[in-house]
């Protein structure tokens, strides 16, 4: 199995130079308050938490003030790590996809731990993998992806929302593994980050009105609905599903989805989703994050 990101848990950083960004900060004058931030926001990495770095400040005082401004911290390294992102363009290799959910999920749960959220998607793989190695004479291509889908579906319940498919949670991965409830899109991209550990050439599929997957080999090919059980299509399915909502069988809704492309649309959904809550604030807040996927973002 392909090993995830490990490069977090201890501040990898010098501590003395994020203490004395934060000392800088404190005394700062108020126009100079946002260019620090986003110094400090710079420095952190994705998987460590900002609360962390500021518990392991030595100045207890300068802790109590970190802590203070921990969430706007955050939130700008949120903001700094899609604009990097963006900048990386539309590979669809999904090696970013995970940071770019985590930190979609952090937007509600600043205190969100990557070690919990990456060991949960490990323990699902491991799963899978061990169903193949049990089946290694009969493990096509084709019976991994049953696999695949049996886990996800059958033995970890995951599936859509259909009561309330509008409720936000949906949207927000650490509350999927927790419901087993999402939306097409969350759910393929669960599909999605598994599937990269174990090196299976899955994508995403950017279909109008329903995400979809696209497992892809020399020896077989098929569809995946994550949202209706992990159930196999065929192109035929596909295109008789976009006639039938008054869409053309366009080759472009058949592309294979960047985790750039997929964020994008998670962060879209969301914002009409709060939109129609009059939810203003967290409007606001995704609204500036999509900035940064658009490369919009001003650092």
């Amino acid at each position: 199995m392909q090993s995830s990101d490990s490069s977090f848990g201890t501040v990898p950083f010098p501590p003395d130079k994020i203490e004395d960004k934060f000392y800088q900060l404190e005394f700062s004058s108020l126009p100079d308050k946002s260019r620090i931030i986003k110094e400090i926001a710079s420095m952190i990495p994705w998987q460590v938490r900002v609360q962390e770095v500021a518990d392991e400040l030595k100045d207890p005082t300068l802790r109590v003030f970190a802590r203070s401004v921990s969430a706007a911290v955050h939130s700008e390294r949120i903001s700094y790590r899609y604009s990097i992102l963006a900048e990386k363009g539309h590979p669809n290799h999904y090696d970013d996809l995970e940071e770019g959910v985590f930190l979609l999920s952090s937007v509600i749960d600043s205190d969100l731990s990557y070690l919990e959220f990456r060991t949960y998607l490990d323990k699902i793989a491991i799963r899978v993998e061990e169903l193949v190695d049990l089946n290694e004479d009969l493990a096509s291509d084709e019976v991994k992806v049953h696999f695949l889908t049996r886990v996800l579906s059958q033995e970890e319940g995951f599936g859509g929302n259909h009561d309330q498919y509008e409720d936000p949670n949906n949207s927000y991965l650490h509350k999927v593994f927790s419901s087993k409830k999402g939306i097409p899109i969350s759910l393929s991209v669960i599909y999605l980050l598994v599937a990269h550990r174990l090196q299976l050439p899955l994508y995403g599929v950017n279909m109008p009105l329903h995400f979809l997957l696209h497992f892809e080999s020399s020896e077989f090919q098929t569809y995946i609905d994550s949202y209706h059980g992990g159930v196999m299509l065929d192109r035929s399915t596909c295109i008789r599903f976009l006639k039938a909502n008054g869409f053309q069988a366009h080759e472009r809704y058949f592309t294979h989805a960047s985790s750039l492309t997929i964020l994008k649309r998670m962060f879209r959904n969301l914002i009409h989703i709060y939109r129609k809550k009059e939810d203003r604030d967290m409007e606001k807040i995704l609204s500036r994050h999509l900035l940064a996927l658009d490369n919009k973002w001003k650092p």
